[in-house]
């Protein structure tokens, strides 16, 4: 049975406009810049996480769930306008082989990206970073950050990525599960984008006993 983590504490507003968001992130986000060596960090990570969040927006907010189960990822996103009326859902699912990330549900790319995709963001992440440890590409090292009191490891998007993005937007990923909770901005020097709001859920496996 899943060991449930408790929820962090702080509330924050469901609905307020993205600018306000990320002072408020920027705030309380702790930005200690403490490299730390990576490829210990990934092989702890467990086989399985579920994550349950929202992310709100000015006029909907998102209902975010996202799970690792061994070699599956999924996503499903549902979007609510402020009366709570649902706008649609959206499904997503890849699968690492070997050391290629393969989309399996919802892939709005090309064909060779969706067989082999090298540019994965956002919440799925995790899958290109298992893959980047299996194929002997995984970077050096991440920085310590913590959000909503959630220690969190940033990756690089230049080291992760063959072509960076032009806004750099850098992948954190919860140090104990590997769960992707939030995208740090070295430019504003806050999380921004793909980022969940405070209160979230993380279960990942119970301890094998001894």
């Amino acid at each position: 049975m899943n060991a449930l983590r408790p929820p962090v504490t702080i509330a924050s507003a469901a609905l307020v406009a993205s600018t306000a968001i990320a002072l408020i992130w920027a705030a309380s986000a702790h930005a200690s810049d403490d490299n730390a060596p990576l490829a210990p960090i990934v092989a702890s990570w467990p086989d399985e996480f579920a994550v349950v969040g929202t992310k709100a927006e000015p006029l909907y907010t998102e209902r975010i769930s996202f799970a690792r189960s061994s070699e599956d990822f999924t996503l499903e996103i549902e979007v609510l306008s402020q009366g709570n009326a649902a706008l649609g859902t959206q499904t997503s699912a890849v699968a690492v082989e070997g050391d290629t990330v393969r989309w399996v549900e919802g892939c709005p790319k090309t064909d060779a990206l969706c067989q082999d995709d090298t540019t994965l963001r956002g919440f799925l992440t995790t899958a290109l970073v298992v893959a980047a440890d299996r194929a002997g590409t995984l970077p050096a090292s991440g920085v310590i950050r913590n959000l909503h009191g959630t220690d969190v490891v940033c990756i690089d998007d230049a080291d992760l990525y063959p072509t960076p993005s032009t806004v750099a937007l850098h992948p954190c990923f919860d140090i104990a599960s590997g769960a992707v909770l939030g995208q740090w901005s070295p430019d504003s020097h806050a999380f921004v984008g793909a980022t969940l709001a405070d209160g979230f859920h993380i279960t990942t496996p119970a301890p094998s006993l001894p």
